[in-house]
């Protein structure tokens, strides 16, 4: 049995060196394009759940959010699915709490108008750099 595995070793490796020498033949080095392909890497948030999920914050139990930000346009601050966070803009710099700011403390939240953001922002834990777009087409009522 040990016989048949060192075989089967050994002819994956020399396949695969055979395969990969006449990949590579022809002067090209390996480099099959002439033109130039824009690549793209994404990194994803630490925070991002395995499985996919279906959020009801504590502010507002009986709702199913789906993504991870949810934008407040009135008090402009982010609600953060994944960590149970607030996010929002104090003294300068933008800070992220589980406690909430001291302006909605007595704020109804489930009443407040509030956006899901879109999934491609779901990867993004520095959601705020894109506050001026969010405040700009999503307006208060």
């Amino acid at each position: 049995m040990k016989t048949i595995k060192f075989i089967t070793i050994i002819l994956s490796l020399l396949l695969s060196t055979e395969f990969y020498g006449q990949k590579n033949k022809g002067g090209h080095k390996g480099h099959r394009h002439h033109g130039h392909k824009k690549v793209v890497v994404v990194k994803r948030s630490h925070y991002r759940p395995a499985k996919v999920a279906v959020y009801h914050p504590h502010w507002r139990p009986k709702y199913a959010y789906n993504r991870r930000w949810v934008y407040f346009p009135r008090y402009n601050f982010y609600w953060d699915n994944w960590r149970n966070h607030y996010v929002y803009y104090n003294g300068g710099v933008w800070l992220s709490q589980p406690t909430a700011p001291a302006v909605i403390v007595n704020v109804n939240l489930e009443n407040e108008k509030n956006v899901e953001l879109k999934e491609d922002e779901d990867d993004l834990d520095d959601v705020y750099v894109n506050n001026g777009k969010h405040k700009g087409e999503i307006k208060p009522d």
